[in-house]
């Protein structure tokens, strides 16, 4: 099997793979795109702008969802389950929306935002509940009663 490059003939089997060579050969085609997405980045225009950091655990009577929401208010969030799938959504508003010159660093996003967790099949979604306290929103949601361990005591005979 023969390769043709630059006009020459070279044999397949001396060429050698480079990885390095290729990465430089991708990194040029994707710097030269100055306005296409980055290949890793799969949101769609009409998708979120930001997204909260959350932290999910359970204890033996509780599932939670932890959101860190600063600078938010509770009437710019909204939270839903609909078969064992939570959604939560909001929008964190900008409070000064006019250009400011003189940013030296600005990171903090705005904008909206969704986030979507599948719960568990052992907690009751309609008993759940929903605290925000210090920037952090905390949706608790109970065990079902035959998920929570029961203890049996033992009899000595």
């Amino acid at each position: 099997m023969m390769e043709i490059r630059e006009g020459k003939e070279v044999d397949a089997m001396l060429v050698k793979w480079d990885p390095f060579k290729e990465l430089e050969r991708t990194l040029e085609w994707w710097s030269s795109q100055p306005f296409r997405r980055p290949f890793w980045d799969d949101r769609s225009e009409h998708m979120t702008t930001w997204t909260p950091a959350v932290n999910v655990y359970e204890d033996k009577e509780n599932f939670y969802i932890e959101a860190q929401l600063p600078g938010m208010e509770m009437k710019d969030i909204n939270i839903s389950v609909t078969d064992h799938t939570l959604q939560l959504r909001g929008e964190r508003k900008e409070e000064h929306a006019e250009n400011r010159d003189g940013y030296h660093v600005r990171e903090v996003q705005y904008g909206t935002f969704s986030r979507s967790f599948t719960l568990p099949s052992y907690v009751n979604p309609d008993e759940a509940k929903a605290t925000y306290e210090r920037g952090v929103l905390t949706i608790t949601v109970p065990k079902q009663e035959k998920a929570k361990p029961k203890l049996i005591p033992v009899e000595t005979k």
